[in-house]
């Protein structure tokens, strides 16, 4: 996976009057998704697009990776490259000290 959307992050939050120092910031894996069938007619996921998003919630990621992958692919609908998106955030990490 791939980091590309750094400056729009705080570009979304300056629109959305948040400052930084609101919430702290987690990191989402996000997924572009497209269904598709092979010559046997049985279907497929295809990841169109892959990367990383840093956000204040699951709804600023959502948007935030909706506006990188439009401007990625030079499109104003995600949906013209991908039926679904997935949104998760990374496991946390296991204790170095084990407790």
């Amino acid at each position: 996976m791939r980091q590309i959307n750094t400056g729009v992050s705080r570009q979304w939050q300056h629109e959305q009057g948040i400052s930084p120092s609101e919430g702290a910031m987690t990191s989402f894996d996000v997924r572009f998704i497209k269904t598709v069938c092979d010559d046997t007619g049985h279907e497929h996921r295809a990841c169109q697009a892959a990367f990383k998003v840093d956000a204040i919630s699951l709804s600023a990621a959502a948007q935030l990776a909706e506006a990188d992958f439009c401007r990625q692919k030079g499109v104003r609908d995600w949906t013209i490259f991908a039926d679904s998106m997935e949104l998760r955030t990374p496991p946390a990490l296991p204790s170095a000290w084990g407790g």
